[in-house]
């Protein structure tokens, strides 16, 4: 009689639909589309299975978002930018700007000496942060089968091969554990395991919805097709292929769990088409309305009730109860707290939380940092999971431009190693130009404070000179070694200044030229102050805001210098932005000798790719100069910027602004941020002279600028 019953309770029962939603990257969107067309008709899952994107979609729409409030909140995600693990410029603290960005790639080293290779193309610490606020509250320890619409996601486990479902946890760690892509996205670390996307193990998860409790399934499939022969052209698109038979092998093996099987139409688009996201989202829902007739039998003949959803709370303040630090091998909580900013007992959103962790990543201190935020008794606990990023780095410098040809070298950089909160680097370069630097600084303070600088370089390189006409005429060989010792000050991301003692020593060798204009070696030492300010939102391709350096040099005694001479440099460069993508340039560069007739031994060279486009880079040196650029900047193309704009030159041998002749110049350039540094192009032509051409590429500009006298 029990089983009759049991039988009969059971014939009554509604039957339980599940959704299984596959990945595919930014084509995971057209999940939405095809979201929306089912709940404007009342259809409902009762279970969610999702993989990698459709996992992120999954979760949200499982604690009660509808399709639209999702679209809304993944559209403001710049997911490009999510994935890109550069430090913005903007982002930096002003200490950090003392040195250009180098670099065309960097290995840590570990404590043993050991260069570790990357694991994979990207470490995406901000996509970590996006999904942090995404999922903030969700908590520690959470059953996911007890949200609105109970929810699981696949991963894959690296270290065995075996597809894992996660049912609970904390709901950020396991939708980002699903789309942890091999060798694109670093393999994401969890109680002692490594976790990559889940659609190499499982990409449709429908046998996985159906274990939850669902009758039948409805399968929306979005991953990418197999290339044709024709578009395998090189190793990127045979490694994309590579991975997607695997994810493609995994999916075919789900189909026949799949009741209803949903395949939007998105020819033309690409995984990683996330600026295509609105259009991918409306191409699956006109698929959708499409097979509207095909989706409503389904439901119907399958017994299954059309019903509204739930509504999700509303994001609080949260009271912070407690913060506590999880993986920190060298840097202590006291300090980690320093740099994250918050305070205990304090009210923050979970957007202030991450951007908090933001600003303590930027330190360049860690590898990984992001929170996990938990409700308790008296508020809520903070947890930050953090890695360290290794103590040295190795970059790789390879630049080239027309002025100094090829240059080839590498920079090691310990942090906190001899000192804490200090840095050493050290650099070699080799090419065009031969030099080393060591540029020591112990900083007392994080963002505000106070620093100690010692900088020692060497360098060799060839110096040019030029006839009347502007030719090439001779050259010699300059060698310098020189010290400088300094003490400043840095204010957040406003100023820095530092009081300084150089002492230098050049020897001029004969290369081409048979007599040199100045003695062949000579020792200067002085003493001399520096300011400087960035606030540019890009070092080389910059739309928005101003750098500025002034720098006085004093070398006052006969008894330690040869020379006796006093002489300033300014710099001012203003970005100001007339729509999102055009900006206004305003450029004005002055410099003078005090003592004119010394000037050659340490000259002001005005020309050259990054000053006087009239003029190569050695080609004209003067006691006086004084330089305008004004021009506009324009972002034409994702990562492509094209410039214009005039110059007006004043070179003279004493101070003045009036009855001065101007030199005019033209310019226009072109340039684009690749992944192994800036490419720029440059065409530049005075009035009644030659027309000059520059190339550059990679990190060429000095990293070491503002350590230099």
């Amino acid at each position: 009689m029990l089983l009759l019953l049991i039988g009969f309770s059971s014939l009554g029962a509604a039957a339980k639909l599940g959704y299984a939603l596959s990945g595919g990257g930014a084509r995971g969107f057209a999940h939405l589309g095809v979201l929306k067309v089912l709940e404007e008709y009342g259809i409902q899952p009762d279970y969610i299975c999702g993989t990698s994107m459709g996992a992120v979609i999954g979760a949200l729409y499982a604690q009660g978002y509808d399709a639209q409030s999702i679209q809304d909140m993944l559209l403001q995600v710049k997911w490009q930018d999510a994935m890109d693990d550069s430090y913005k410029r903007k982002e930096l603290h002003i200490g950090q700007k003392r040195w250009a960005p180098h670099g065309v790639v960097s290995f840590g080293i570990d404590d043993l000496g050991k260069i570790k290779l990357p694991s994979s193309v990207w470490v995406a610490n901000r996509l970590n942060l996006e999904l942090a606020k995404l999922f903030a509250g969700s908590g520690s320890d959470v059953d996911f089968t007890r949200f609105p619409i109970p929810f699981s996601c696949v991963a894959t486990d690296l270290l065995t091969g075996e597809k894992v479902v996660f049912t609970k946890g904390n709901l950020m760690q396991a939708v980002r554990a699903s789309l942890s892509v091999p060798s694109i996205l670093e393999p994401f670390e969890l109680d002692g395991h490594l976790y990559i996307d889940g659609g190499v193990s499982q990409n449709l998860p429908a046998a996985e919805t159906k274990e939850m409790g669902a009758d039948f399934v409805i399968g929306i499939k979005t991953n990418s097709p197999l290339r044709p022969k024709e578009e395998l052209r090189h190793f990127v698109t045979v490694f994309d292929q590579t991975l997607n038979i695997s994810m493609i092998n995994s999916l075919n093996r789900s189909l026949d769990s799949c009741d209803l099987l949903l395949e939007p139409d998105l020819e033309g688009f690409t995984a990683m088409d996330y600026d295509k996201a609105v259009q991918i989202i409306d191409a699956a829902e006109a698929y959708a309305r499409a097979h509207l007739a095909e989706i409503m039998e389904f439901y119907s003949l399958n017994g299954l009730e059309l019903r509204r959803r739930a509504t999700p709370r509303k994001a609080a303040p949260m009271k912070l109860s407690s913060i506590v630090i999880i993986g920190n091998e060298h840097l202590s909580d006291a300090k980690i707290r320093e740099f994250l900013g918050l305070e205990i007992g304090g009210q923050y959103s979970a957007a202030q939380i991450v951007n908090a962790c933001s600003k303590a990543w930027n330190s360049q201190l860690f590898h990984t940092i992001y929170p996990i935020m938990e409700a308790t008794d008296d508020g809520h606990l903070l947890t930050l999971h953090v890695k360290e990023e290794e103590r040295s780095q190795l970059s790789v410098l390879l630049s080239y431009t027309s002025e100094e040809g090829l240059q080839a070298g590498g920079i090691i950089k310990m942090q906190n190693i001899l000192l804490k909160n200090s840095s050493l680097m050290a650099g070699l370069n080799l090419g065009g130009k031969n030099e080393y630097n060591i540029d020591y600084v112990k900083n007392f303070g994080e963002r505000w404070g106070a620093y100690f600088r010692l900088f020692h370089y060497l360098s060799a390189r060839k110096r040019y000179y030029y006839d009347a006409d502007f030719n090439k005429a001779a050259s010699i060989r300059a060698r310098e070694i020189g010290v400088t010792a300094g003490l400043g000050i840095f204010a957040s991301k406003y100023i820095v200044a530092e009081s300084f003692l150089y002492s230098y020593r050049t020897r001029m060798l004969q290369d081409i030229s048979t007599v040199a204009d100045i003695d062949s070696l000579y020792l200067i030492s002085g003493a001399g102050v520096k300011l400087y300010h960035e606030s540019l939102d890009d070092y080389y391709f910059p739309l928005s805001g101003l750098r500025a350096s002034l720098k006085f040099n004093f070398a006052r005694s006969g008894s330690v210098s040869d020379y006796i001479y006093s002489k300033v440099q300014g710099s001012a460069e203003l970005y100001s932005p007339i729509s999102n993508r055009l900006s206004l340039k305003l450029r004005l560069d002055a410099g003078s000798w005090f003592d004119r007739q010394l000037f050659n031994i340490d000259p002001f060279y005005v020309g050259g790719s990054s000053g006087y486009k009239g003029y190569h880079k050695y080609q004209v040196s003067a006691p006086v100069y004084k330089m305008a650029d004004l021009g506009l900047v324009s972002q034409v193309w994702k990562k492509l910027f094209v410039s214009a704009g005039a110059q007006g030159l004043i070179i003279d041998e004493i101070d003045t602004w009036t009855d001065s002749e101007i030199v005019w110049c033209g310019y226009v350039g072109a340039g684009i941020n690749t992944p192994l540094g800036p490419l720029r192009a440059s065409f530049g032509i005075r009035e009644g002279g030659k027309p000059n051409l520059y190339i550059n590429f990679g990190y060429d500009l000095d990293v070491f600028h503002f350590s230099r006298k």
